[in-house]
């Protein structure tokens, strides 16, 4: 049996299909929770920005019409609450401090089946690229996290930011450039101890 679209997922669930948002909300949860988590203050913020967005699909359900990829029509809601947020609260530019271990770097996920050494090396680098993450201007964060965490095209990144694919394609250039760079200095200062 194959799987059904987000797209046509989101049109039964608007027609009363409850196991239609169960799917969808299976297959988006933790990529959603995990965009909202990295760029809160605290993981209390990311729960509620988190809920709010899944009420508003339920909320949207029965006016949603394929105009774009479901998940560019998620993760606009998502922005979108993120941006209200930040106005509400004036936290714009507060970031995640270095030693919040709640989340979980993706790249990193499956050190389990590794040696030791190699375990406590890759936890290192995963505490090393938060720490670095949480520095990155907001527009640059946003941009490379849809990119590299939630796969998202730049084109689908532009579109749901309403900004140029040369813009988002810059604020990503300029988040990798400054996250090699604090990563390097942070693997000195690591070394110099």
């Amino acid at each position: 049996m194959t799987e059904l679209a987000d797209e046509q997922l989101m049109l039964s669930y608007g027609q009363g299909d409850v196991q239609a948002f169960t799917q969808l909300y299976l297959r988006h949860k933790n990529s959603l929770y995990r965009y909202f988590l990295r760029q809160c203050a605290s993981p209390q913020v990311a729960e509620e920005l988190y809920q709010e967005v899944w009420n508003k699909l339920i909320k949207a359900r029965s006016q949603y019409q394929v105009s774009a990829k479901f998940t560019t029509w998620l993760y606009r809601i998502a922005h979108n609450e993120l941006i209200d947020h930040y106005r509400r609260t004036g936290t714009q530019n507060k970031w995640l401090d270095g030693d919040n271990q709640d989340i979980e770097i993706a790249e990193f996920a499956d050190h389990n089946s590794r040696p030791d050494a190699e375990k406590l090396e890759q936890a290192q680098q995963a505490a090393q690229l938060k720490v670095c993450l949480a520095q990155l201007p907001r527009e640059q964060k946003e941009a490379f996290l849809l990119k590299h965490e939630a796969n998202f095209t730049l084109k689908e990144i532009a579109e749901l930011v309403v900004e140029t694919t040369e813009n988002i394609k810059s604020r990503i250039r300029y988040a990798v450039a400054k996250l090699k760079q604090c990563i390097k200095y942070k693997m000195e200062t690591n070394n110099e101890r």
